[in-house]
């Protein structure tokens, strides 16, 4: 269950084999069913997850009940609340299963545990959220500067994965979009 991110691992840091055991042992498996809900509004981060197979939903939700898509984790990604996660202030965010999913998770405080004793976690780490970074900044970007059609296109570039696994919905409110006005889009190009 831990080749996967056996190999997300060394793909990003050099480590030693005992090393990837001791993290390996921090990891505790974790199914869940499609929709399910794995975190509670108001309360910390408290897990890190790393999808072995699945899809994770993070969103938010609007004063007016309306729920906005951040992200979505397929396999071989981590994912948390990442913010929440870091200053154990309150999840404002919710992560939910879009498929049954099987995953691996951390708890925080062994995650942090780790960064003290192992150096190569401490780089996987500084990579991970320097992907993240960057992942988050081009996103409000795509959002701030780019008309819907473009955002399509670049999804289907970056990303057909998340067109063809994912309902119009889900993929229409994760690019700010109507779901009429994404299939006018898919009708066009």
């Amino acid at each position: 269950m831990h080749q996967q991110l056996g190999k997300f691992i060394t793909d990003r840091v050099a480590i030693s084999d005992e090393h990837l055991q001791v993290i390996f042992s921090h990891f505790k498996p974790l199914t869940l069913k499609k929709n399910e809900i794995i975190n509670v509004l108001g309360t910390p981060a408290r897990r890190m997850y790393f999808v072995n197979k699945g899809c994770l939903r993070v969103y938010f939700i609007k004063a007016d009940g309306a729920e906005v898509t951040r992200r979505f984790a397929f396999e071989n990604t981590f994912s948390t609340s990442l913010t929440s996660f870091i200053t154990g202030e309150p999840l404002t965010e919710i992560t939910q299963a879009i498929e049954t999913s099987e995953l691996l998770y951390i708890s925080r405080d062994d995650f942090y545990g780790l960064l003290d004793v192992i150096p190569a976690w401490e780089k996987f780490y500084r990579n991970y959220l320097e992907f993240a970074y960057v992942n988050n900044t081009k996103r409000l970007q795509s959002l701030a500067t780019q008309d819907a059609a473009e955002r399509y296109k670049l999804l289907l570039k970056e990303s057909p994965h998340m067109v063809l696994r994912l309902s119009n919905k889900l993929v229409a409110n994760y690019l700010n979009l109507s779901q009429e006005a994404l299939s006018r889009l898919k009708s066009k190009i």
